[in-house]
This record gives C-alpha cells, sequence and structure tokens, in this order.
C-alpha cells in the first residue's frame, strides 16, 4: 500500500503546478501540502489507476495532502462504500473544494444518497449543510425521476432558510439546488407555489422567484428542442 500511495505522490509530483499552488495560497487555501493539480489532471491520473476501497481510504487520511483527498473519491468503489464511510468522511471534510469533489464523484452515485443529503442539509455544521445541499442537486442532475418527493422537497425548505444567509459557503448551494429543482415538475410546483407569498414580501426572495421561473421555463425550452 505504502508503494502504492509513493507511486501516486510520484505523479503529483510529475504533474505539478506551482503557479497555481501559489494562487491558492495566495487566496487562502490552507494546505500543508499543495500540488496545484486541476481537476482534469487528477481525472486523468485516476483513469489510470484501479478503484480500490482500501486504496481510496489510505488517500482520505492523508489529510495533509490537498490532490490525495481530492483523488480518494474517484477511487473509491461506489457500491463498497456504505453509510459508516460517508459519516467518517463528512465529519473530517476539510474544506468546500473536497466536499465538490466527493459530491460529483462518489457520493451522487449512493443509493442512500438522498437520505445523507437530507440529514447533513440539516445539520448545524456549515460543511455538512454545504455537502447535504451539493450533494442533493447533484442527484437530482442524474435523476430526472423521483420516488421520494418528499426528501427533496424538506430539502428545498431548508435551501430557501438559507437563501439569504450571510454565508456565502451556504447561500450558493441554496440557490443552486433551488434552480436545479427547476427541472422536476413536482418539486418546482411545490417550490414556486409554496413560497410565492413569502418571495413577494422581500426584495431578494422577489428577484430568486423570477429567476427560478426563468429557469424553469428556459428548461422547457431547452427540453423541447432537444426532444425534436
Amino acid at each position: 500500500m505504502q508503494q502504492k500511495i509513493k507511486d501516486i505522490k510520484l505523479k503529483f509530483r510529475q504533474a505539478m503546478n506551482g503557479i497555481v499552488s501559489q494562487n491558492m495560497r495566495n487566496l487562502g487555501a490552507n494546505y500543508k501540502i499543495n500540488f496545484g493539480l486541476t481537476l482534469p489532471l487528477l481525472k486523468k491520473i485516476a483513469e489510470e489507476i484501479p478503484a480500490d476501497a482500501q486504496l481510496a481510504n489510505a488517500l482520505w487520511n492523508d489529510t495533509a495532502v490537498r490532490e490525495s483527498m481530492m483523488l480518494a473519491p474517484m477511487l473509491y468503489p461506489s457500491d463498497e462504500f456504505n453509510e459508516d464511510e460517508a459519516e467518517k468522511w463528512v465529519t473530517n471534510m476539510p474544506n468546500i473544494e473536497i466536499a465538490d469533489i466527493c459530491c460529483k464523484s462518489l457520493f451522487r452515485r449512493l443509493r442512500f444518497a438522498p437520505r445523507k443529503a437530507l440529514s447533513w442539509s440539516l445539520s448545524d455544521k456549515m460543511i455538512r449543510q454545504y455537502t447535504g445541499l451539493q450533494l442533493a442537486t447533484a442527484w437530482l442532475i442524474d435523476h430526472h425521476e423521483i420516488n421520494d418527493v418528499s426528501i427533496f422537497e424538506q430539502i428545498a425548505d431548508i435551501a430557501l432558510k438559507k437563501v439569504a444567509d450571510p454565508n456565502v459557503n451556504l447561500a450558493f448551494p441554496a440557490v443552486n439546488y433551488l434552480k436545479q429543482a427547476m427541472h422536476h415538475d413536482k418539486l418546482s410546483v411545490y417550490i414556486l407555489s409554496n413560497s410565492k407569498n413569502s418571495f413577494e414580501n422581500n426584495e431578494l426572495y422577489s428577484n430568486l422567484f423570477d429567476e427560478l421561473n426563468q429557469e424553469k421555463e428556459l428548461f422547457k425550452e431547452f427540453s423541447r428542442y432537444d426532444s425534436n
């Protein structure tokens, strides 16, 4: 295992981008070791390595290295990743960059993803809330049909409250989720019909209400175009 880790870190070093690494430091990214690899480069490295749960966990526990934690969810077989592991990972989630990678590369493929998205969205910890909202959005992108819409209605209620959150790390994924929800008929009806009155009494929410309606209409238009 140690040799595998060494080989992977050699790949990191060979692809190192010092400019990106320095720019991230200047922007406040706090990693002990940051090779500055871009997401496309990491995906390319992941394609060269067989999926392996043990290796993925070893990389995830290598918390000093940014690229190790980013590569870990790309290598973890989703059918071997259980709910206990999901809780361990989100508990040790270092920042929103890693959270995004986890949601897009692994969490969105989990059979229990909707439950975790709701549970984490209800948390009082920012990183869990962020991960839950981003996971719900990623899941909606992948699924045109929703069996249990109630879970996503509850997440919508949470997102509506977070839209005005002073922490942009919560406001952004909240708006992101609500816009993606406009691509699902039942969910969009729930959000727009149940929230119209409160939206009208607040400029921020009034503008959001207009944006959501526009998103819904644009999606319908493009859907008709794609079907022709």
